[in-house]
């Protein structure tokens, strides 16, 4: 290993070490009005030593979302992999199936999309991870339109349904589903008596019906 690839898994090492704190300091319910303060205590690192890895606050949750990112595209490989000769629809339902184990297991993930998505993507141009933030997206708008088209050829998924309109439509809904979820739990728990997990299936069940092939 040469010096400088090492420099730089010390580096992507030392990020890693300090959002694994934020995590941390989200499943104890304290993320709301958490500082770099409390981030620094946290990852057992001074303050400057955060910035020395991260412009601020805004980067360190920037980056929480790419990690929520990487850590859905892994899940949907993984089933991929798991199962072969899966159809268009079958592929495209994958989304409905991880989106909800992550509100299971990775709530944080779930909060982090759902700010993210609302957010103007020109305010990530100083952060430093705006393209990785924009391959991203691009990378689920292929992936979606990916599977709508290969439906569409296998009979899994209504030729009527345009790939374009199709991939707005997710998109919309996974935001607004994810973001439901977040923001009125209270109220989905007390006026429909669902929890957020049960929410979520409901929802993206109810919704893929669009695309199936009658």
């Amino acid at each position: 290993m040469t010096k400088s690839i090492r420099k730089q898994k010390d580096i992507e090492n030392r990020r890693n070490e300090i959002l694994d704190a934020v995590e941390r300091i989200y499943e104890k319910g304290f993320f709301d009005s958490v500082t770099m303060d409390d981030i620094a205590k946290e990852a057992e690192f001074t303050k400057q030593t955060l910035y020395a890895y991260f412009k601020g606050k805004d980067e360190i949750m920037a980056s929480i979302y790419v990690r929520a990112a990487n850590r859905i595209n892994s899940m949907i490989k993984t089933k991929l992999d798991e199962k072969a000769g899966m159809t268009g629809y079958e592929k495209l339902d994958l989304m409905r199936i991880v989106f909800t184990e992550i509100a299971i297991s990775k709530p944080f993930y779930t909060k982090m999309m759902s700010i993210y998505q609302l957010k103007d993507l020109r305010e990530f141009k100083d952060l430093g991870i705006y393209d990785e933030i924009l391959a991203k997206n691009a990378n689920l708008t292929n992936y979606m339109t990916d599977c709508i088209l290969r439906g569409k050829q296998d009979g899994s998924i209504a030729l009527t349904v345009d790939a374009q309109s199709g991939v707005l439509f997710l998109k919309a809904l996974i935001l607004g589903t994810v973001s439901m979820v977040v923001y009125n739990e209270q109220y989905i728990r007390q006026e429909l008596g669902l929890s957020p997990f049960e929410s979520l299936k409901t929802i993206f069940e109810f919704s893929m019906r669009a695309f199936t092939a009658k």
